[in-house]
């Protein structure tokens, strides 16, 4: 049976996968979904997944003692043009952002699910080449616009901000000219960026505890990738340029606890695609009152816990770096739908407008979803 983070049944909300319409492979499954585990080459740390002190039982999200200054969100695919959103729309709150095969901001537009899949990502074309038509114009102005009515945050907070962008050159599913124009973007306004785009990296999202080979695609879509035959760790690559120096990685068994919180009190619910659980995972020093920082960190389509358990959050690679530098580490979840007003079949966070009836304006602070998550920074911030 399916667990929620590795920890108790999951729910039975009458999903469907793979037969509804929606955004086949986006933030984690292109055209090999499913099919990867074959092609399986695992890290040599794979064998000790979620080394961590496990809560009982469902618990209510609480708040922290976070520092304003060190609030943070990254995203893998749908959860990378999602942790875009989340970005640009509070981005007084969010100090810097990590975005692996996302795109730009508002990328599929008011179009839906099809202008998703033929210009931004998740669609894998007979050329073996992901689908991509350049949306960064209309993005500019699109925010620009947000921006200026007070529906977002003012751009210009992004001047100066840490962003950090990973994009594989064997992505099939997210074609890496988008993270070009996510780039370009960031560039635009002043964002201090970090590029990786040079490794040889199926779709995925990478770190040390990726089970797959860095070049393969496949489910989970956590790739573990090298330079020069050492391991990189692309999450030590970000928090330094968030936090600057970092204490060790903690390589061992976590002093922290990763919980599964409520999200119904936030709003989740099938017609918002997002389950009725997510993850939090609590340094000891956080739970004890010491100042901390956070992370929301989103998961890739496929990637949600009733699909694949507990592999995204143990994979990730962010609560290893969290347990020795007082980071709370938030992983929302979500579930596939086919709910008569929300079609998302692979659980992907939204990214094209499902969770608003494809309202075009669900990526500004009142976009169901977004409003949502922000709701969960909110709780364990204390920030208004």
């Amino acid at each position: 049976m399916n667990t929620v983070l590795g920890l108790r049944p999951m729910l039975a909300i009458g999903v469907a996968i793979g037969t509804a319409v929606g955004v086949a492979g986006c933030g984690g499954g292109g055209d090999s979904a499913g099919n990867g585990t074959s092609a399986l080459q695992v890290s040599p740390r794979a064998s000790i997944l979620a080394v961590v002190p496990l809560a009982p039982a469902v618990v209510k999200l609480r708040q922290y003692n976070i520092d304003p200054s060190k609030v943070f969100v990254a995203g893998i695919s749908s959860g990378g043009f999602a942790a875009v959103q989340m970005h640009v729309a509070h981005s007084s709150i969010f100090k810097g952002a990590a975005i692996y095969a996302g795109g730009v901001y508002w990328c599929a537009g008011a179009g839906g699910a099809a202008t998703a899949l033929a210009n931004c990502g998740g669609l894998t074309l007979a050329t073996d080449q992901a689908s991509y038509n350049s949306t960064l114009a209309e993005s500019v102005a699109y925010l620009d616009a947000q921006s200026a009515l007070g529906s977002i945050d003012a751009a210009t907070n992004l001047q100066g901000q840490p962003v950090y962008l990973w994009s594989g050159t064997l992505d099939k599913t997210v074609h890496p000219l988008e993270m070009a124009d996510l780039n370009t973007q960031y560039k635009y306004y002043g964002a201090n960026v970090h590029f990786d785009n040079s490794f040889p990296a199926a779709h995925g999202w990478e770190s040390p505890e990726g089970e797959l080979a860095c070049g393969t695609t496949g489910t989970p879509f956590m790739v573990n990738c090298s330079v020069n035959g050492q391991v990189y760790d692309s999450v030590k690559t970000w928090l330094t340029m968030f936090l600057g120096g970092l204490n060790p990685r903690n390589n061992g068994a976590l002093r922290g606890t990763l919980a599964p919180f409520d999200q119904t009190e936030f709003g989740s619910s099938v017609n918002l695609s997002m389950s009725t659980t997510g993850g939090v995972f609590v340094p000891k020093a956080c739970s004890q009152g010491q100042e901390c920082g956070l992370v929301m960190a989103l998961h890739g389509c496929k990637q949600q816990a009733s699909l694949i358990g507990n592999r995204w959050v143990a994979q990730a690679g962010i609560n290893e770096w969290a347990d020795t530098n007082r980071l709370v580490v938030l992983y929302p979840d979500t579930v596939a739908s086919s709910a008569p007003n929300t079609t998302n079949p692979n659980g992907c966070f939204d990214w094209w407008g499902y969770s608003n009836q494809y309202y075009p304006d669900y990526a500004i602070k009142s976009g169901l979803q977004m409003s949502a998550l922000y709701a969960m920074v909110q709780r364990v911030t204390g920030r208004p």
